[in-house]
This record gives structure tokens, sequence and C-alpha cells, in this order.
């Protein structure tokens, strides 16, 4: 298993009524996510991000791996429920950085994906995400 928290750097500073707030990401995604769906044929993540986006109305970011067929799981893809142009230049900083944290903490909670062969490959999160997204 990859250990996420020597490959991220897991603070974020959030400004508050002008006091600054240090945010460790794999945290905030375990306390603030809505639903986790995870297989060896990939799934989702979904984290409620409103307390970061305070401006946007029931925002959401997260994250989700496709099945490719023949055991193999896709790349770890991230998203979100809104468009990161409407945040401001720090937000857009804390969502980028957020929003890989996202895939690998996705990946890590679904072991790499894939069936049991694919798993014993012992690929790690750069290599998966050498893998194509979809199969179409």
């Amino acid at each position: 298993m990859v250990n996420l928290q020597s490959m991220v750097s897991p603070l974020i500073g959030i400004t508050y009524n002008s006091m600054t707030k240090k945010i460790n990401y794999w945290e905030f995604i375990e306390n603030h996510t809505i639903s986790c769906d995870v297989s060896y044929r990939g799934g989702s993540l979904k984290v409620d991000v409103s307390e970061l986006f305070t401006e946007l109305e029931s925002p959401f970011m997260g994250a989700y791996q496709n099945y490719l067929g023949g055991g193999i799981a896709g790349a770890v893809v991230g998203g979100a429920s809104f468009d990161p142009s409407e945040l401001s230049e720090k937000e857009q900083a804390i969502f980028f950085e957020l929003k890989e944290v996202c895939k690998k903490y996705f990946f890590e909670m679904n072991n790499g994906g894939g069936d049991d062969y694919m798993q014993s490959l012992g690929r790690d999160y750069d290599d998966n995400q050498n893998i194509a997204v979809s199969g179409y």
C-alpha cells in the first residue's frame, strides 16, 4: 500500500476572519466524505468542500476510477461540481492540490483497483495514472 502521508503536502492554509488555520488534506477528506463506493472495478469518492469554498452553493469534489475490462481499472480522475475558474487565485491553488489528494486518497482506498492479478503487480499511484481513463 502507498503511504499517502509522505506523498503529498498534508497541510493547507485557510484564512478565516483574518486568522490562518492549517488543515490536513487527508483528515479533511476523511471527515467530509459524503460517499465512497470502492470495488475492484473502480468506483467513486465524493467530498463536501463547502467549508473551504463558502461562496459556492453546495460544492463537492471527489475522484472516480473506471473499469477498463479484463481485470484492469483505469487511471483515477478528479472532479468537482463547480468550475474552479469561479474561485480566487488562492482558492484555485487549494482546489488543485485537494483534487490531487482526492485522487491519491481514492487510489489508496481502492488499493489501486483492478483484479487480484493487477493488484499483485504492485503498481504505485504514478504507474496507475499512466493507464487510460476509459476503455472507449
